[in-house]
């Protein structure tokens, strides 16, 4: 297999895996943020926002790595390499997107109390 081939390989192979974890992770993350935008119209614009930044972060970090190929190397284990370096960009990206969620999330009890009752 060719370095190319391989790395366009691993390249495709990191879009589908992150696009299919945004799609499982869209509805829970469009009904936390329509609860804390107030409106649908807000929470779909940071929706698309977050889906663009969880698929494009991990691919930038996919794309940086350059793979190393020759006699001791396995294309394998450095199209491995890559899709970790990608996992990495997602689980950075994730984790962003989840802090900043949380500074927002109310957490006084008054404001969870009163949110029940409506």
């Amino acid at each position: 297999m060719s370095p190319a081939v391989a790395f366009l390989l691993d390249v495709s192979l990191a879009a589908f895996l992150f696009v299919g974890i945004v799609a499982y992770v869209k509805k829970h993350l469009r009904t936390l943020l329509i609860e804390l935008c107030g409106t649908t119209e807000r929470a779909s614009f940071w929706l698309a926002f977050s889906n663009v930044a969880l698929v494009l972060v991990p691919l930038i970090f996919a794309l940086d790595y350059k793979p190393e190929f020759g006699p001791d190397k396995t294309a394998i284990f450095e199209m491995a390499t890559q899709l970790k370096y990608a996992l990495m960009g997602f689980v950075i990206t994730l984790g962003s997107l989840a802090l900043i969620l949380f500074r927002f999330i109310p957490r006084d009890k008054g404001n969870l109390a009163s949110g029940l009752q409506r």
